[in-house]
Order: structure tokens, then C-alpha cells, then sequence
């Protein structure tokens, strides 16, 4: 095993520019905010790598390396047929979702994958392509792979007494998965400083996993089969707690070290484990608890709660538990939410092109929200609605403040192109805005943290929003196309 990590280390340095692990997040922002630029010879290594690397037996999964091969083949098909550029991202996230598809045999979960983790709209136009490219990459799957699931689960049920253990598990698997992510970044930080010792220190993490693997052999490879034997009950309550530490510090030792894999597979191995262990404690089935542990723990890794819920699902064929696995999944990413709520917008706002880190973090705490107000002249309750039309008509504006009056600036709604478009589908056009205007909007402060301003820019997908002062009176609207525009320079560049 040390020298298993010190060949991926070499290779990886010498072959590669970038040779960080390949992610899903990774993968989400190549096509969301960079519209493609797949690496080949970094696609074909890292699988290579992947391959190499579960072949003897260390403890990481194959779908994030064959999600990227995914894209890189998309890619290539898309260059090779010239493709119009406005088609690409549909095209990638075919070939990622494809990808996965195969590797799970689980069509209708990576058809939400494109949904969910890269696209984040879902409409006839995207979920036509998709849903054809997972399931013919399935059918094709299942012609040479037989159609079987990934590990053994005999049929499962629940009871409603179940439901307050299975909130403990999401709790253990939103702490655990906070932990996991918090070690990650350590040795992220660990290797850049020590990046000319890095070949010695994987070679002592290989030594370290190896002997972990030599104590506790169910924790090898992908793990799929200790799973199985899981269900079948052929381990015991503490070994199950053994083998949940000793695969969760092997998992961090790989990962850390550089080593290339994927991360669902090895978060469906431990939350099995750490479920299967805490229903031991009831007088229930443990197999039921292992089943949703395994859910909330990928959910929690992920942080996609239903793509997490229809892999367990479509793995194991155990439909009648799709309930306690999706409140699992969802609760455990609640909990993290808690922690930090940013972490919950994460996608959203890679969907509008920015991505959440902690340079990125760090350099918000420096703006502020008066740097971003843009004057836009008010209208008032009493304005009629002829005006508004003039003011659309002139103005660069979809959206207008509407306050009390000219002497009271109480900001008391906004008004909209589609509030007129509303009015005139009704045939009312002798109307006041008063009338049309929508109520009580989402507005910032001057005051207003960066998390509030994220949480705006993640939510609404809009151009402008009312800022208003401690009164509540209305100073201009926050422009949010400034906004992300600078973040994403000073970030970048």
C-alpha cells in the first residue's frame, strides 16, 4: 500500500498540471460556470489511476473519476459532430449522468444528478436528453454487466417508532461528514506546505491505510461485498463501530494524501456501518438503520439529498424505504445547514457562476452593500400604471420600488414587467400600482452581512434588489449582476 500511494503520487506529478482528486464538484463546475474544457489525458489517467488504486485495494470509489470520462468523451463527441456551443452544457451533463447511470446501474438517480448537482433547472428541453442517455447507457450496462445491484438487501420495512433514531443518524452523519470535509481541508493546507516532503508523507499515509486494511480487511476496495455481509448480519454491533473508524480514517488518509477515487462509494460503505451500529441499540432491525445510514451519509458527503436517496434506492431495489431515506437525507443536510448555511447555497450559486471557498469567503468580508446600490428613481402607491409602462419603456429596469410617497420613502413593494403583463392578460389597465405591486419585498440593509448577500444572490434570480436604511425607508436598488461580476474577478484574478 505505501508504495501503491507513492506510484499515484509520482505519476500524478509528473504527468499531470492539476493533479487534484477529481470531485463531483469538480465535475458540476467544469460544466456549470467553465461550459466544458475536460482534461483527456487527465480523464484517462485519473481513471487509470482509479483503477489501479481499487485494484490493490484502497479504500475510494470509481464514480468520480468515471463521471469525468464521462465529460471528457461528451466533450470529444461534441467537437468531432460541431455541436453549436449553446447545446454544450446539455451535452455534458448527458455524458456525466450517462456515466454514472452505468456505474450504478441507477438511471433515475443520475438523471437528478444533471438535474440537481449541474444544471439546477429542470424542463422538457434538458430532461428529454438526459433521461435517453442514462437509460440507453443503463441498457448497455446491464448487456454486459448482468442487472444486478450493487450489493445484496433483503426486503426491508419500517415502523413510525423507528423515526427518532433514524434523526440520530442524521445527526452522526451531518457531524461526521462536517469532520470529514474539515480534515480534508487540513491536509489540503498540510500539502501545499509540505509539498516538497509530500512523496515521503504519502508513503508513510500508504503505511498507515495499508496496516488499517491488514487489521480490519472488510474495509479494502470499494467494499461493496463487507456490505452485503452487512445485511446478512455477519458482523457484530462493535465490529461494525471498528470497521466505520478504521474505513472512515482510511478514506481521510487517501484522500489527503492525493490519492485518486471517488468519495460515494466509500460514504455509502460508512454510513451502512454507523447505521447498522446504532440500531443495534433498539429492538428494531439494524438492517433497516444500515439501509438508511447508508442514504443520510452519502447525503451528507454530497450534499444532495435526492440524488443520495434514489442511488440507495435503485442499488438495493428496496423501495418501500424511499420515505425514511429521504428524511434521513434531507434532515442530515439541515443539520449541516445549521453549522453553515452557506453551505446549503453552494449550488445555487455555482449555478450563477460562483464558486464558494474560502478566498472567496474572505474577500466578501471586505465588501459591503453601498458599494453595489445603483439609483433607480422610486414610483408610489398612487402612481398609475401608465407611468410604470413609461418608466419600463425608458428606463434599463425589469423591476421598480414602490414607496408611500414623495415626502415618505417607506418602501412598501416592487413592481414588476410581470405585474403589468398580469394586469394587461386581465384586461385592467385603469389600475394604480397600489393595486399590482407586490407587498412587502425581500430586502437588504445597509447593514446586511455577506452571508445575507450570498443568500440573495443563491435564491432570487433576479438582476436588482431594494436596499432599504435602519427606518426602513428606500435608498436604491443592490445590483447583483456588479456584485457578482467583481467577486468573481477578484477571486479569479
Amino acid at each position: 500500500m505505501p508504495f501503491v500511494f507513492l506510484f499515484t503520487y509520482t505519476v500524478s506529478r509528473k504527468l499531470l498540471v492539476s493533479p487534484e482528486n477529481v470531485t463531483i464538484d469538480e465535475i458540476a463546475k467544469k460544466i456549470s460556470v467553465e461550459k466544458g474544457g475536460f482534461n483527456i489525458k487527465k480523464g484517462l489517467l485519473v481513471l487509470g489511476l482509479t483503477s489501479f488504486n481499487i485494484g490493490f485495494g484502497v479504500p475510494v470509489g470509481r464514480e468520480g473519476p468515471i463521471a469525468k470520462l464521462g465529460g471528457v468523451l461528451s466533450e470529444l463527441f461534441s467537437k468531432v459532430f460541431k455541436i453549436d456551443r449553446i447545446h454544450l452544457p446539455i451535452y455534458l451533463t448527458c455524458g456525466v449522468s450517462s456515466a454514472l447511470s452505468a456505474t450504478f446501474n441507477a438511471p433515475i438517480a443520475a438523471v437528478l444528478f444533471g438535474i440537481e448537482i449541474v444544471l439546477g433547472k429542470i424542463n422538457s428541453y434538458i430532461i428529454i436528453p438526459l433521461v435517453i442517455s442514462s437509460s440507453v447507457a443503463t441498457l448497455i450496462s446491464r448487456k454486459f454487466l448482468g442487472n444486478f445491484t450493487a450489493f445484496y438487501v433483503p426486503k426491508l420495512s419500517f415502523q413510525d417508532s423507528e423515526i427518532p433514531l433514524f434523526l440520530v443518524i442524521s445527526f452522526l452523519s451531518a457531524l461526521m461528514s462536517i469532520l470529514f470535509f474539515f480534515l480534508l481541508e487540513f491536509f489540503s493546507f498540510f500539502r501545499i506546505r509540505y509539498r516538497k516532503l509530500w512523496g515521503k508523507i504519502s508513503f508513510i499515509f500508504g503505511f498507515l491505510v495499508g496496516l488499517l486494511i491488514y487489521i480490519y480487511p472488510e474495509i479494502a476496495g470499494v467494499g461493496y461485498s463487507s456490505v452485503t455481509k452487512l445485511f446478512q448480519n455477519g458482523f457484530s454491533p462493535d465490529r461494525a463501530l471498528e470497521v466505520f473508524i478504521s474505513k472512515f480514517l482510511a478514506v481521510v488518509l487517501s484522500f489527503g494524501s492525493g490519492v485518486f477515487g471517488g468519495l460515494l462509494a466509500p460514504s455509502i460503505f460508512m454510513g451502512s456501518f454507523l447505521g447498522y451500529f446504532i440500531g443495534d441499540f433498539s429492538q428494531f432491525d439494524p438492517r433497516v438503520f444500515a439501509l438508511v445510514g447508508s442514504a443520510a451519509f452519502l447525503s451528507g458527503i454530497s450534499r444532495a439529498p435526492f440524488r443520495s436517496t434514489l442511488i440507495i434506492v435503485e442499488l438495493t431495489h428496496n423501495y418501500q424505504l424511499v420515505i425514511p431515506t429521504l428524511l434521513t437525507s434531507v434532515l442530515t443536510n439541515y443539520f449541516i445547514g445549521s453549522f453553515n448555511e452557506t453551505s446549503l447555497l453552494k449550488r445555487a450559486l455555482l449555478h450563477r457562476g460562483v464558486k464558494i471557498d474560502e478566498l472567496l469567503k474572505s474577500r466578501l468580508r471586505s465588501l459591503n452593500v453601498k458599494e453595489f446600490i445603483k439609483p433607480v428613481k422610486p414610483v408610489y402607491e398612487t402612481s398609475h400604471i401608465s407611468y410604470v409602462l413609461k418608466r419600463f419603456l425608458n428606463d434599463e429596469v425589469r423591476y421598480l420600488p414602490v414607496v408611500k410617497s414623495p415626502k415618505d420613502r417607506t418602501l412598501v413593494g416592487i413592481v414588476s414587467v410581470r405585474d403589468l403583463e398580469l394586469a394587461a392578460i386581465e384586461e385592467q389597465t385603469n389600475l394604480y400600482v397600489k393595486e399590482i405591486m407586490t407587498p412587502e419585498p425581500f430586502v437588504l440593509t445597509l447593514n446586511s452581512p455577506p452571508e445575507e448577500i450570498l443568500k440573495v444572490v443563491a435564491l432570487f434570480e433576479v438582476g436588482q434588489i431594494p436596499v432599504v436604511d435602519s427606518s426602513e425607508r428606500y435608498v436604491g436598488m443592490f445590483d447583483v449582476n456588479k456584485f457578482l461580476k467583481k467577486i468573481i474577478i477578484q477571486t479569479n484574478f
